[in-house]
């Protein structure tokens, strides 16, 4: 794996585990400090990052055109624009941005963008 993928797939799950660690509190937390993690972050407590780098490491195609990728992470992305055909192969990087209204786009490094949602 080239130094740059790691050092994305690196900020990626620091960013991750930060996340989780507040967000998601331990079970030997307390009721109330629970209760406070949980509300901080549901109140917006901390910033969400607005775009996340990702390597492709697997790309399907739908016999509808979209396609669903699989992440080095693990997470699986559907394309939910059914007018647009994208190429994207193993082992390319890409973004997803999210929008204020909570829509995601795919963004490659050519340019070329979709809409997605997370399935899993």
């Amino acid at each position: 794996m080239h130094l740059s993928r790691m050092l994305v797939v690196a900020t990626c799950l620091a960013a991750v585990a930060a996340f989780s660690a507040e967000c998601f509190a331990a079970q030997s937390m307390t009721a109330p400090t629970r209760a406070r993690a949980r509300s901080a972050c549901q109140a917006g407590g901390q910033p969400e990052a607005k775009s996340l780098a990702f390597v492709v490491y697997r790309a399907e195609y739908r016999p509808a055109g979209e396609i669903v990728l699989t992440f080095e992470n693990g997470e699986v992305w559907q394309q939910t624009d059914r007018n647009k055909k994208l190429d994207i192969e193993r082992g390319e990087q890409v973004v997803i941005r999210r929008s204020k209204s909570g829509v995601f786009t795919l963004v490659t490094r050519s340019g070329e963008s979709v809409r997605v949602k997370r399935m899993h």
